[in-house]
């Protein structure tokens, strides 16, 4: 077929289909018609629907009035209001002192791994296998691995602080009769077959022994801490943070996804000023300071510093600025003021009038498994469905809460402990004056002991004191007493505390034991440091 006759076939079939979709179309009048048709039907329907609403609103004026004004206000909403979002104008537009501040704060991450020099120079590989009392029974790999051997030495590196679990038969024997009868086990979460009436026992007698109105038991000390924090703190809130807090309260502090300042270790003044400038930031991006909820977050006394947080002063701060106190209590709980009750009690104030949410770990003073939150009702109940330590984790054996029932009532009947434990405390601070070229950097009123050198030079890193440190402790462990060089985690803390040594006292301890492990750091450091 030529090129020509091809263009004429196909001419002929386009042809014939616009023949066919013209007899398709309507004619011009028909389609006239079918507009008009069209029109006359729309106008009828709104005819019709304003006849309805104008007899609607002679019948009744009130719901029409109601219903115009929530069509009106979804309007407004829609098309109208641009709602300010305050949250990302802070995080996005930062004034030139938070700029200078965060480039203060940031430090460059090493190019090459630290060094292991620390970690080799001290006994990085301790088991223990057996704690007796002041005495620990541990196997240790210090020089090689196939010269391990046992050894029982003075233990001050432990956190039972009133000896419980060295003194006290009551808590073994009620554990054990505890033990006998439900096992170990608790076969479940709290909230889901695991309470047993030796947890609701507990809660009543922590609840009685700190006055307030209620307490909620969880099954480890860290998840009590965490999940408080992060029940009550949700994204959008704001939260108030000492730079130093420990593991747990920084992970608590992560978890809820707030908006967080922190403050410098333990300093009202520059507390005060971060209360004062987010109350200046409120006012420049008019923001009300009851849309978020804010809370201040501290440790009675530091577990990684030894210090006590001043809560009477927190607590004026708080009323000041309008905010909620988190208190944890975990190491100060049984070991500070004259009833064991905590650095709340020790300054004076009381839990639910002044501090908001108080977080115990039993798991020091206490000599158990596990941690309590106490407040008022409403604090605790919240817990029972929003902590998620309490809501997922399987609850505490009841032996753990029977052992720590006999710690409280011990601390009860028996106020000799916190005055032996003053007075062994008072007698280590007095020994280790004599201790040469080291300095106690800690509270007097603290049983958690930290010790740095005195007059370090210039040309001393924080590497080189904590290879010091370790290869004293390292000493030491040697001569039969267990000191702790610190070494932290650093990714879980957001201020990394200076290397120092740590010494633990407890009311189990005696004088001798006290002046020899003295005695043997002093040789230590004597040997170490020339």
């Amino acid at each position: 077929m030529t090129s020509y006759s091809l263009g004429q076939t196909l001419g002929s079939n386009i042809r014939g289909m616009l023949q066919l979709d013209n007899h398709l179309l309507l004619p011009e009048g028909m389609l006239q018609d079918h507009n008009n048709s069209t029109n006359n039907l729309i106008l009828n329907l709104v005819q019709r629907y304003q006849s309805w609403w104008m007899n609607l609103f002679r019948e009744e004026p009130v719901h029409v009035l109601i219903e115009t004004l929530l069509l009106a206000f979804i309007g407004y909403l829609v098309f109208v209001k641009r709602e300010r979002n305050w949250r990302n104008d802070q995080k996005q537009h930062l004034s030139d002192m938070e700029k200078e501040e965060l480039v203060t704060e940031w430090e460059p991450e090493p190019l090459v791994a630290a060094s292991s020099e620390s970690m080799n120079a001290a006994s990085s590989e301790i088991v223990i296998h057996k704690v007796m009392g002041t005495l620990v029974e541990i196997e240790s790999e210090r020089v090689f691995p196939w010269q391990s051997n046992r050894k029982v030495c003075l233990n001050f590196a432990g956190n039972d602080f009133l000896g419980m679990g060295a003194m006290n038969e009551r808590l073994k024997e009620d554990s054990r009769a505890t033990m006998n009868k439900y096992g170990c086990g608790s076969c479940g979460p709290r909230g889901f077959y695991g309470t047993i009436d030796v947890h609701l026992e507990l809660e009543d007698v922590m609840k009685k022994f700190c006055g307030t109105d209620d307490a909620i038991m969880y099954s480890d000390g860290a998840s009590a801490v965490s999940s408080a924090v992060a029940a009550f703190a949700k994204r959008g809130d704001l939260l108030v943070v000492d730079e130093g807090v420990y593991e747990s309260l920084q992970t608590g502090v992560t978890l809820s996804r707030s908006s967080v300042k922190y403050f410098k270790h333990n300093d009202m003044t520059d507390l005060r000023r971060v209360l004062e400038r987010i109350d200046d930031k409120d006012k420049s991006i008019g923001r009300k300071s009851n849309e978020q909820r804010r809370f201040i977050i501290v440790e009675g006394l530091y577990k990684n510093y030894g210090d006590l947080a001043p809560i009477d002063e927190i607590v004026r701060l708080k009323q000041e600025f309008g905010y909620r106190l988190i208190v944890d209590e975990s190491f100060s709980f049984g070991s500070v003021g004259n009833n064991g009750k905590g650095a709340i009690d020790l300054h004076g104030m009381k839990v639910m009038d002044d501090v908001e949410i108080v977080t115990i770990s039993l798991e020091n003073a206490i000599a158990s498994v596990g941690g309590i939150c106490i407040g008022d009702e409403e604090i605790v109940d919240h817990q029972r469905l929003s902590g998620a330590g309490y809501c997922f984790s399987a609850s505490a054996p009841p032996f753990t809460a029977s052992a720590a029932i006999a710690s409280i009532r011990a601390i009860q009947d028996t106020p000799e402990l916190m005055k032996r434990l003053s007075v062994n405390r008072e007698t280590l601070l007095k020994e280790l004056e004599s201790v040469p070229y080291l300095e106690v950097i800690s509270d007097r009123r603290s049983c958690i002991v930290f010790m740095r050198l005195k007059d370090s030079s210039p040309q001393t890193t924080l590497a080189d004191e904590e290879v010091l440190y370790a290869k004293i402790t390292g000493k030491c462990l040697d001569c039969g007493v267990m000191f702790i060089s610190t070494e932290h985690v650093r990714p879980l803390l957001h201020l990394s505390p200076p290397p120092s040594i740590r010494i633990t006292v407890t009311a189990a301890h005696t004088k001798t034991e006290i002046r020899k492990a003295v005695k043997v750091l002093s040789n230590a450091v004597k040997t170490l440091i020339r």
